[in-house]
């Protein structure tokens, strides 16, 4: 059996969701969306998802595009207003608050299952989007003017673009052979929900431990947190082997206690940290998008955000030739996403890079330097400012979907 579709995406998550919407709302492209797993009804009936992301406003904007944000209200979103950063080796400190940029707030915190549902949900209202699920691809073949893909239950699927959406494992960038940067952060995260004794106050907060960075994100719930943990691997190892009980302690002191105790923790989830970044983000009649195309650090929050605005401005690139009757799939126009995307995201990876590097010393000079520079930049308005509104998605061309 074999059928031809326009478009085919591997991925149905957040990313590669938003990208089959966005070209389905504007073009008449027959559309597949192909997914290897089916949702996992176990973690729906957990109160709060594992994996939460930070949308910053242009994230918002693109969802609210695509009809989705209402859905995603409906459901469950925790704003916040303020964001609060210490160094654990000193005392510098910044904080941050919305109404410094004239913004009622700074951006949400939201479960993945929450996006992710609500965007699928979407697919419903286009005749142009199949869905696919599960669809497990075996093989890929590339031919001359198209993309073949033969699934595992031996269907075979022709394509103009193939887009990869298929996360940090990415099925499709092995097996078409892009080459990426690879870079082991030596961290693993730790992620779970924990219950405060002191309210969130809608704040972001983040400190910086010799071992790695430790965040809490505010839930709607005023005493209720989604936290990454960032720690050397064998740290956390031994972080994850303490019962509840312990964990929550250790928890409570390393967080010195800024939301008073931490009374109780969901199931802990973890994962190894790398920064990916993949050479070229297209050949012909493929590209890549989001985590299939890099990866970076947590301690920024960025991931979704940058993987959004790839989706936005491929869906654009993809969009404009349709309409001018350019072929959508060939190098040069697929080129126009990679050079637009490419310079954003290495700004980012950079930053965050050194990041990571400044604040994993352990040698003084730098430990004091830092902290120097912390408060001097939370004297500063004008640099304190620019730093939010260019992490909120204020910064240089957007695509349309992205405009704030």
């Amino acid at each position: 059996m074999s059928e031809a579709y326009d478009i085919i995406i591997v991925g149905s998550g957040i990313v590669g969701a938003a990208t089959a919407l966005a070209l389905a709302r504007s073009t008449s492209l027959k559309i597949a969306v192909l997914e290897a797993k089916v949702s996992d009804d176990h973690q729906e009936k957990a109160r709060y998802d594992h994996r939460v992301s930070a949308i910053s406003l242009a994230s918002k904007t693109i969802l609210q595009n695509l009809h989705c944000w209402e859905s995603i209200k409906a459901k469950r979103v925790s704003a916040y207003t303020q964001m609060h950063v210490w160094d654990a080796a000193g005392v510098g400190e910044i904080h941050f608050d919305s109404q410094s940029i004239g913004e009622s707030l700074l951006g949400y915190i939201i479960e993945d299952r929450v996006i992710r549902r609500s965007l699928q949900d979407q697919f419903q209202c286009y005749q142009n989007i199949d869905f696919l699920c599960p669809a497990i691809v075996d093989i890929l073949k590339e031919k001359e003017n198209q993309i073949e893909l033969v699934l595992s239950d031996q269907k075979t699927l022709q394509t103009k673009l193939l887009i990869g959406a298929d996360g940090a494992n990415s099925w499709v960038r092995t097996n078409a052979n892009i080459e990426f940067k690879n870079y082991d952060y030596a961290h693993t995260a730790i992620v779970a929900t924990v219950r405060t004794t002191l309210p969130n106050q809608a704040t972001a907060w983040q400190r910086f431990l010799p071992t790695g960075p430790l965040a809490f994100l505010p839930f709607d719930d005023p005493h209720d947190c989604s936290i990454v943990w960032s720690a050397e691997h064998e740290y956390a190892k031994n972080l994850l082997s303490l019962d509840d009980e312990a964990f929550c302690e250790k928890l409570s002191d390393e967080f010195s206690k800024k939301l008073g105790v931490i009374t109780s923790v969901s199931q802990r989830y973890s994962f190894p940290l790398r920064m990916r970044h993949v050479k070229n983000y297209v050949s012909p009649h493929l590209a890549l998008i989001g985590d299939a195309a890099h990866t970076l650090h947590p301690l920024a929050g960025q991931g979704v955000n940058l993987g959004l605005l790839d989706a936005a401005t491929l869906a654009e690139v993809i969009i404009d030739a349709h309409k001018k009757n350019r072929d959508f799939s060939s190098l040069s126009t697929l080129r126009r996403y990679e050079r637009w995307r490419k310079s954003d995201t290495l700004v980012m990876l950079t930053l965050v890079e050194a990041l990571k590097q400044l604040f994993g010393s352990h040698k003084k000079s730098v430990q004091q330097l830092r902290n120097f520079g912390l408060n001097l930049t939370n004297q500063l308005p004008f640099i304190k400012n620019f730093l939010i509104s260019y992490a909120l998605g204020k910064r240089g061309d957007l695509p349309g979907l992205g405009n704030l």
